[in-house]
């Protein structure tokens, strides 16, 4: 296998939760065009029909699955659904989270109902769908957790994010001697400024808004796009990174954590 080819993804199935918009589109799509099969997992299915869509404009087969990483029976059924439909499982993208509310709260005052809230939609569930895979892949599988450079310092607003995000990190590595036997790889990608729907509903800005305030705080000068993330998902998939596991990568423009 020449270098080149040790990016390449073709005859791999992949699922990406959160696949619908952001992020997760973005690493779903750039692993259809570097030959992967992709199914992608959001809330909503018009969504995830269009991503399908994008997916088989790029020669793959694509699918789309309704499916709420915080229901824990639902992504059971579609990690079966994808193994009856493709044959198997070979890459997991636990990549769903951030808030239902687009709210901030602070741990002074946060209930107690929404840090679980939190914690289920950051950590658990990334856990199970983690677990989940591993039992459906066959050896050498790939499993990739995104997370967000939140969880390397204080978070003001933020503050239960930024735990379950560090919580991944130490999970990821567990996961990663735990199920090094069956050569199945587990890393994380903590992404920086990214400017999604998700942010600037968080932080009830614009564009320009965003680019504004983030821009110059990051060493590169620009904030993240999804296709910068999506770029590290592929690596992590690919067999360039057959031997790297246990691991996470800052995709932040250089900005200090």
């Amino acid at each position: 296998m020449g270098m080149h080819e040790r990016f390449r993804l073709d005859g791999k199935v992949a699922v990406v939760t959160g696949g619908g918009r952001g992020i997760g589109r973005g690493i779903a799509l750039a692993m259809a065009e570097c030959g992967a099969d992709v199914v992608a997992v959001a809330r909503r299915q018009n969504d995830v029909d269009t991503v399908a869509r994008e997916i088989e404009a790029r020669g793959q087969r694509g699918l789309g699955i309704s499916a709420d990483v915080l229901d824990f029976e639902s992504i059971p059924r579609a990690l079966d659904r994808v193994v009856a439909e493709f044959g198997r499982l070979d890459i997991m993208v636990n990549n769903a989270g951030g808030n239902l509310d687009r709210r901030t709260w602070s741990l002074p005052t946060i209930a107690l109902e929404k840090f679980n809230e939190q914690l289920a939609l950051n950590m658990t569930s990334k856990f199970w769908g983690a677990q989940q895979a591993a039992v459906r892949m066959a050896d050498g599988g790939r499993i990739i957790n995104i997370i967000s450079i939140a969880a390397h310092r204080p978070s003001p607003g933020f503050g239960v994010y930024s735990a379950a995000n560090m919580g991944m990190i130490s999970m990821t590595r567990t996961l990663a001697v735990e199920l090094a036997p069956r050569k199945i790889t587990v890393n994380c990608i903590a992404p920086g400024v990214v400017v999604t729907d998700m942010l600037k509903e968080t932080m009830h800005i614009t564009d320009e808004q965003a680019h504004a305030a983030f821009d110059k705080a990051i060493p590169l000068g620009r904030t993240g796009t999804p296709e910068d993330c999506a770029a590290a998902a592929v690596f992590f998939a690919s067999p360039a990174a057959e031997w790297i596991t246990g691991q996470f990568i800052d995709v932040a423009g250089g900005q200090p954590t």
